[in-house]
């Protein structure tokens, strides 16, 4: 715990620079400045817990605030985790770095953070619900889709460009260099189109995380069965919004399994 409240009280006290920045409104850096002193005051009251999370859990709420008003950085959504996370309001926390990390994917800290608090979820013995394991390389730069696109462009241009002065001169280091370019467009293009196609999953089956625990039914009401393997999803599991019907979320685990949650029960990871 000690090493959260060093990171996050640094953390904590750069989206106030943040905030000072010109598209930046005087009520956004107020809220801002307000968010991180809240915070401090959490850190200074470290020793003890209660009054702690309290301050916590204002600098959680001061930050929502901030989401809700249509402020999207990672820097908000970084002061925004770690503040949940003192705050024992790990659901929150999870919710955030999550926003945090469609915004800027190459936040290895925000990452490590995220790991950190869904080690705090209850999941069934059997392990339903559980993130899928991370297979990228912890030593590889995660790019933006700005990044790839941009990439993608430039070599497929170079392609066409080295391609024509390989026809024209019949030199070899052209075809050569043709050949390497090719290669590069292809990974860049997979690349692309990977990350095109999560971000269409994303806005067509956002991801949640489960508030509080919430019952999971088999269909949209409390009247329906509730699922026979897994009655209740645990506070903080992550899930993927499949369907919504009234005030009913239908939502589809890692695992597989597909049932029904309240809409109040959840918090949706959209942009």
């Amino acid at each position: 715990m000690h090493a959260w409240l060093v990171a996050g009280l640094v953390l904590g006290a750069l989206f106030p620079a943040w905030a000072q920045a010109s598209h930046a409104s005087d009520l956004d850096r107020q809220k801002a400045a307000d968010a991180a002193a809240a915070f401090r005051r959490g850190v200074e009251a470290k020793t003890h817990l209660l009054q702690s999370r309290k301050h916590f859990s204002d600098a959680t709420d001061r930050y929502i605030e901030l989401h809700e008003r249509g402020v999207r950085t990672p820097a908000l959504y970084r002061s925004l985790g770690n503040a949940a996370v003192l705050a024992d309001r790990w659901s929150e926390a999870i919710w955030a770095y999550q926003l945090g990390l469609q915004l800027d994917p190459s936040d290895e800290r925000m990452r490590e953070q995220l790991a950190f608090v869904r080690g705090k979820v209850i999941h069934s013995p059997t392990g339903q619900g559980r993130p899928e394991a991370d297979v990228w390389p912890s030593w590889l730069r995660r790019p933006k889709i700005e990044d790839v696109d941009w990439v993608f462009g430039a070599s497929y241009f170079l392609t066409w460009f080295t391609a024509g002065c390989a026809f024209f001169t019949r030199r070899p280091r052209f075809y050569y260099l043709t050949g390497a370019l090719l290669l590069i467009t292809a990974i860049y293009g997979a690349a692309l189109w990977r990350q095109v196609r999560q971000a269409r999953l994303d806005r067509d089956m956002p991801p949640v995380v489960m508030a509080t625990n919430a019952d999971f039914h088999r269909g949209n009401g409390p009247s329906y069965p509730r699922h026979p393997v897994l009655p209740m999803l645990p506070r903080g599991l992550e899930a993927r919004q499949t369907h919504r019907r009234g005030n009913w979320l239908q939502v589809r685990l890692t695992t597989g399994e597909t049932g029904w949650v309240h809409v109040g029960q959840v918090l949706i990871v959209e942009p």
